[in-house]
């Protein structure tokens, strides 16, 4: 059985990452021997951290530890961070320690640089990623990529998808509720969300007396957002139709899926200049909860022929939530039962989104792989 790491830098910290980290390893480790690196950032003095802001200086990570950590491996895949001088030679002691052994890094977003460099404070970092990314090709055997790419600075790609362990998901025990539509959002709230954009349709919703449905917005999470939401809900006066949460995991957060109708996905992926189809792992909850989705990015796996999204302009115009209710209408009148929803949408996911048949062409391509 072949020797594999799943390496990544201080990827603990957040709790998305490490879920994705945890579905990954789980579904490597049952093809190959897994085990695990995290490449911890040293504590720095604050004329250090000054110095290491120049091109030519590198973050001070750990290095040395995670070398000594590998044994004899056939592969690395290993989740990317910002390239500088001390990254890119830690790829070229490891070619240089284990000469056969197979550098495979995942891109989770590509293009990256509106989205990791777009912050003023931030352009020390990208000079160093300019420079030093393009020497990775020496080292790197392949990238992932959730994008249509097949080729990323030099080096061809692995084409993937976000997948998820639908079997730590349970579906949706909702129904249909009387004259009224719940939406969710699910996130750590980020310009991308561009949840403003609902918030603005709804206020235009509310301008019409004679609505149909009582229409209502759940936010659950936290995140540097956030407080623009709120401010624009005591704006339009959406007291009591928005409800802020903060972030939530397991039965407290099964309990909002379970009174929720329609999920959001990201309706702001124009603010990074990000037009490509949507691969984020949420999407991937969503589905597996069950739930109809209406998004402002097209979503991967999601034709525009799929029944149970609703696609908006990639734009910053508000979204029309009578077209929302007209999309939910659509639904109640083909599924009498909201349960016959939730378990067409879970059955679609367990064919499209699990985190095996996310990971099957990186599980090929190691297999492939002389040792």
């Amino acid at each position: 059985m072949k020797k594999g790491y799943y390496i990544h830098f201080e990827g603990r910290s957040s709790i998305g990452v490490s879920k994705k980290i945890d579905m990954q390893t789980a579904s490597l480790s049952k093809h190959f021997d897994m085990g695990e690196v995290e490449v911890h950032t040293v504590k720095r003095s604050l004329l250090q951290r000054i110095l290491g802001l120049f091109p030519t200086a590198s973050i001070k990570r750990d290095y040395e530890s995670a070398l000594t950590q590998l044994e004899n491996p056939d592969f690395l895949y290993v989740r990317r961070a910002v390239a500088d001088r001390a990254y890119v030679s830690f790829w070229k002691k490891v070619k240089e320690k284990y000469p056969n052994c197979k550098i495979i890094i995942e891109v989770f977003t590509y293009p990256y640089d509106k989205d990791d460099f777009g912050r003023w404070d931030a352009w020390p970092f990208y000079i160093k990623e300019l420079l030093y990314r393009k020497k990775l090709k020496k080292y790197v055997d392949t990238f992932v990529t959730y994008s249509e790419d097949t080729e990323i600075f030099g080096v061809p790609t692995i084409r993937t998808i976000n997948g998820i362990q639908l079997e730590n998901i349970s579906p949706s025990k909702g129904t249909y509720q009387e004259n009224r539509i719940t939406m969710m959002a699910v996130a750590y709230m980020q310009s991308h969300h561009g949840y403003e954009r609902i918030l603005e349709g709804l206020h235009q919703y509310y301008k019409n007396a004679a609505n149909k449905y009582v229409v209502e917005l759940l936010l659950i999470g936290d995140g540097p957002e956030k407080p623009l939401y709120q401010s624009l809900v005591r704006k339009y006066h959406l007291e009591n139709c928005v409800r802020f949460y903060p972030t939530m995991s397991g039965n407290a957060l099964d309990e909002m899926y379970d009174i929720s109708d329609i999920a959001l996905a990201s309706f702001g992926t124009y603010k990074k200049g990000v037009y490509t189809r949507l691969s984020a792992l949420k999407t991937r909850e969503y589905l597996a909860k069950g739930m109809p989705i209406i998004t402002g990015c097209e979503i991967d796996v999601l034709d525009s022929q799929y029944e149970f999204v609703r696609n908006f302009p990639n734009s910053a115009e508000p979204v029309n939530i009578d077209e929302v209710v007209a999309f939910y209408d659509r639904i109640k009148q083909k599924e009498k039962s909201k349960q016959a929803v939730i378990s067409t949408i879970r059955q679609f996911a367990e064919s499209h989104v699990s985190m095996d048949s996310a990971m099957k062409p990186i599980i090929d391509y190691i297999d492939s792989s002389q040792r």
